[in-house]
């Protein structure tokens, strides 16, 4: 069982509204709540600067108090134009570097050795300039993990001075604190504006000067600000040695920020974020730059326009003389909710757009319709740079990041025309300079490069427009300028980054080239940290330096295995559809009854006994088997512990060995018994008659197939305590009022919005509906569960547009899983796009898996060769069936499909079907009388399961789930099930029903299924 889960929120001291980190943790409703039983036990923090530039090491030790394993996350903000470059994570006590990796595949790689229940460390980038970690295991009772991250910062320009600034604003005191700062290459004392403690002062060595502190039970009394008078003289230049007679540059340009007049808009636009993100940004900044852009601009037509999952018209507003209050009441009373859907941006006539957002369209993808300038304006921690620059660079705007900047010379940019930077004259001796885009001139001005040489000018324009009014002359000497232990080059790489993220998708291949060269993390490259030298080679990364000798030593002898890879399901799904066929064709009507054969209680238990082994041996799963599981005796449960052991550590191979030297007469059964799935499939086509098997036999017509029933869904209502304040309502209205004056308490909890939507949906009002239930999608950065959630429920309100957008996220975040395909297949089916969801079913039969994923979903091909064949059956005529394997291609029209999906991997959820003789088709009895199958039974992933009935006998059928393993609790909440429950499928007269619902029960109780739906014939 895996870990519980705990949340880390960190962000970076790098700016004024950062915090030293905080822990939290769930309160087992999926939400979150603060804790004192993983805590932050050593924090040290070290700058070097040089120059106007900064490298930030921050290393952090946390602690786990409690008396449980703990796994935990940070996810953390960087300011603007700054990435990650450099991660590391302790290994047996010393701390490894990790290495880059392409995302995809670090993700694939994480989810292959987590299910050795051994966790590698990974620092992503998810949505925004938002960066994250898993750190796993933190061991109980005092267990601590070490985790340090690198980036690399440029100094901000604060009046006549450069300033370096790291909040410490802590609420509790931390046990072990530690900040060390040191200046090199400056002449004069760096100003201490304000310090942590008297005791942190300068003292000079040479020209390097270093201000340190150690603390213990510390609870810093002021922050550290350092000032840098800027000298106007002097061009400053940094540069670094590379190879081929060349250098990398990183060159400040003393230029003054100039500003020109511009005409002013008469009629203005301010496109509002409204969305449930949108409450967390600085309004007290937005007001700010409001008062001071109408203190210059007193008299114009404001209208305003609101964008959550909906673009709505607002209020006009009439400006006179500068007195905006009614506006700004207006602003201050508006309502946050829903996703944010930026497809939903409608065209606009005013002169200009001031577009107040945090830039994350979580709930849709872009459209650009606006012509005007827009200028775009953002306040808060978690922003998406990239996309707020495009609009602005498309238009014709500027982007005001007042988060970080003064709002009161940032609304400069919205009152005059401003200094741009428009290039450099032609210099053959340069390469690579950056930025190379023409770019607004805000307070000062930094240019990076790549020097062919040891010198040369470079003539920098900049001017208004595309007209020059001034360059400046910036000269580089490779002898004269080169620092020692700097890396300039990462400075320029950062630089060459962010541009390149501009237009982040023409530019991927190019992004994962200079991320994996110089170790950056970007939104295409992960850096990544793996426990044992065998796992570089087996997954062919190469390792950090430490381990280079080994791995080389490794390979040349080829004494570790390579990732063995299972290259395509095709072959189990040609099997897979022979044994349907056969099915199919079986007579269930004229079939001999077969009685129960009776067993005494011990052979049942050996029974029992022998299935758990060989389950654990085949695939690691050390949760308790089913109820049944409560039999097997003490000794047994022994046999396991050996069992469990060994594959924590040792392939499945070594696995068997362990077990056969504890228990040799055992050994002999769970080698005999243990067989694949495919095996099985085999055993079953030999236990079905039938003949060779081909399409529908002529004299069993489609019309026989067919057959009138009708389809009963069950509501799964929600026990949760806020239910109770929407007793007896239906008026809509009424429940989103009462949903908003309750949210505060719930806001962070997924769950609220799934039930009050459902309680909307329910009362006819789809619109308020699908607002609330977009919500889901602001509450967490790139989480596969929140928009399989969200995915599901919106599959069910039938909103198949934004069913695809979710699924198509799910897919970008998750390659690796056969599911992401099948969800993204489905959801374009919806959308009535057949032959691309029949495409992408097909590439669930055709990709490479890791086998311990493959192994995972074993048997998904029967849910997949279904859904083929009912696409053909019923689009056949719309499909290119070229490149579809003939071999899998069958007429299996059925009067019952129910198929079941889940949110969550490592969850155990089952299928129940019990029929009008009272007989139930589930995991233990895969086959009914009437013939009735359930397809294999997943218990680590995200299943589906499916139910098939041929031809159904005259009565009613139930339908249940029973949530048997929920093995982790995140910010998604209690496990979502969806369950699509057909009748007549893939004969062309199919109906479809669905039913979502997130888990009721808790994981200590037992009992029955709950009951989701009905059919009767």
């Amino acid at each position: 069982m895996r870990s519980l889960y705990i949340k880390l929120l960190l962000f970076f001291p790098v700016l004024s509204l950062a915090q030293i980190p905080t822990i939290d943790v769930p309160d087992g409703k999926g939400g979150y709540e603060k804790n004192n039983k993983v805590v932050l036990q050593k924090l040290s923090i070290e700058t070097k600067i040089t120059g106007r530039i900064s490298t930030n090491v921050v290393t952090m030790v946390f602690k786990n108090n409690s008396g449980r394993l703990r796994q935990g996350r940070l996810t953390f903000p960087l300011p603007e134009g700054v990435n990650a470059s450099g991660y590391a994570l302790d290994i047996n006590g010393k701390l490894r570097d990790a290495v880059p990796v392409e995302k995809e595949k670090a993700k694939e790689v994480y989810e292959t050795i987590k299910k050795r229940n051994v966790d590698p460390g990974v620092l992503e980038k998810v949505e925004g300039n938002n960066f994250r970690t898993t750190i796993y295991p933190i061991n109980a009772n005092g267990g601590v993990r070490t985790v340090q991250i690198t980036y690399n910062y440029e100094l901000k320009k604060s009046g006549n001075n450069y300033q370096y600034f790291l909040p410490l604003n802590v609420a509790s005191e931390i046990p072990e604190f530690t900040i060390k700062t040191t200046v090199f290459q400056n002449a004069d004392a760096p100003q201490l504006e304000e310090k942590p403690d008297g005791s942190f002062d300068f003292v000079k060595n040479g020209n390097v000067w270093v201000a340190e502190t150690h603390k213990t039970k510390y609870k810093p009394t002021g922050n550290l600000k350092i000032n840098f008078p800027q000298n106007n003289e002097n061009q400053t230049v940094l540069m670094q040695n590379a190879s081929g007679d060349s250098s990398y540059f990183l060159a400040n340009v003393n230029i003054n920020s100039g500003e020109r007049a511009k005409k002013l808009p008469n009629k203005l636009a301010i496109v509002w974020d409204n969305s449930l993100s949108g409450m967390k940004r600085e309004h007290t900044k937005e007001w700010s730059l409001l008062e001071e852009y109408f203190k210059i601009n007193k008299n114009l037509t404001v209208r305003i326009y609101f964008i959550n999952n909906t673009f709505d018209e607002g209020k006009s507003f009439k400006i006179n003389d500068g007195n905006w209050s009614e506006l700004k009441t207006y602003l201050s009373q508006v309502t946050y909710d829903g996703g944010t859907d930026f497809g939903q941006l409608e065209s606009l006539k005013d002169d200009e757009i001031l577009f107040f957002t945090d830039g994350l369209s979580s709930f849709g993808e872009l459209k650009l319709r606006w012509e005007q300038p827009v200028y775009t304006i953002s306040s808060s921690n978690n922003v998406n740079f990239n996309q707020l620059k495009y609009i602005s660079n498309k238009t014709g705007g500027e982007f005001l990041n007042i988060n970080e900047n003064d709002p009161k010379k940032e609304v400069r940019k919205l009152l005059y025309q401003p200094l741009k930077f428009l290039g450099i004259e032609s210099n053959a001796s340069l390469s690579e300079v950056y930025p190379s885009l023409a770019q607004t001139i805000s307070q000062d001005f930094v240019l990076a490069g790549i020097l062919k040489g040891n010198q040369t000018a470079v003539k920098v324009k900049f001017g208004y427009g595309n007209e020059v009014t001034e360059t400046r002359t910036v000269t580089l000497n490779a002898q004269e300028q080169t620092v020692k232990d700097w890396e300039i080059s990462k400075f320029w790489a950062q630089k060459k980054l962010n541009e390149l993220e501009l237009f982040e998708k023409q530019n991927k291949n190019e992004i994962k080239n200079l991320s994996r060269q110089f170790g950056l993390v970007s939104n295409n490259m992960s850096l990544m940290v793996l426990e044992n030298v065998e796992d570089y080679v087996r997954y062919d990364i190469t390792p950090p330096t430490e381990l280079q000798t080994q791995f080389n030593e490794i390979v040349k002898n080829r004494r570790a295995e390579k990732d063995e890879r299972v290259e395509d399901l095709m072959k189990d799904a040609e099997r897979m559809t022979e044994t349907l066929k056969q099915w199919w064709k079986t007579d269930y009507e004229n079939r001999p009854k077969q009685y129960p054969k009776p067993t005494s209680h011990a052979s049942r238990r050996d029974t029992l006994r022998s299935q758990r082994i060989e389950e654990v041996v085949v695939t690691g799963n050390i949760s308790e088997s089913r109820d049944e599981a409560a039999e097997v005796s003490e000794s047994d449960k022994a046999i396991e512990e050996v069992v469990m052991i060994g594959y924590g550590s040792q392939r499945r191979d070594a696995v068997t060995s362990a077990v056969v030297a504890s228990r040799e007469s055992v050994s002999n059964e769970i080698v005999e018994r243990r067989v694949t799935r495919t095996n099985a499939v085999q055993a079953l086509q030999g236990r079905v008659a039938g003949v060779q098997i081909g399409v529908r036999s002529e004299d069993e017509k489609l019309s026989d197939i067919i057959n009138s029933g009708r389809i009963n869904m069950k509501e799964v209502k929600s026990n949760a305590e806020y239910m109770k304040f929407f007793n007896d309502l239906k008026d809509p209205e009424a429940i989103y009022q009462v949903y908003l004056k309750n949210r505060k308490e719930y806001e962070n909890l997924p769950q609220y919005y799934f039930d009050i939507s459902q309680l909307l949906f329910k009362n006819n009002n789809k619109k308020l509906g699908v607002k609330i239930l977009s919500s889901i999608a602001d509450l967490e950065i790139e989480d596969e569960e929140l928009y399989k959630l969200l995915a599901y429920k919106l599959k069910q309100a039938e909103v198949y547009d934004k069913e695809l957008f979710a699924t198509q996220k799910v897919l970008e975040w998750r390659p690796f899983d056969p599911q992401s395909y099948r969800d993204y297949a489905l959801a374009l089916e919806d959308n009535q796009e057949y032959q691309s969801a029949l495409d992408n079913l097909y590439k669930v039969l055709t990709q490479s898996y890791t086998k311990e994923l493959a192994n995972r979903d074993d048997g998904i091909e029967e849910i997949i060769i279904m859904e083929i064949n009912q696409l053909i059956s019923n689009y056949g005529n719309k499909l290119d069936l070229k490149n579809i394997n003939p071999k899998i291609i069958a007429e299996l029209p059925v009067n019952i499909r129910v198929v079941i999906n889940w949110n969550k991997d490592d969850t155990d959820i089952d299928l129940w079907v019990t029929d009008p003789n009272k007989e139930r088709c589930m995991y233990s009895h895969k086959e009914t009388a009437i013939g009735g199958r359930i397809s294999d039974d997943f218990t680590r992933g995200f299943g589906p399961e499916q139910f098939l009935l041929k031809k159904a006998i005259k009565g009613k059928y139930q339908i249940q789930t029973n949530f048997f393993g929920e093995n982790q609790v995140g910010i998604a909440g209690p496990t979502a099930i969806m369950a699509e429950v057909f009748i007549n499928y893939a004969t062309g007269k199919q109906e479809r029903k669905i039913v979502v619902f997130q888990n009721q029960k808790d994981n200590k109780q037992k009992g029955d299924g709950i009951l989701i739906g009905e059919f009767e014939f």
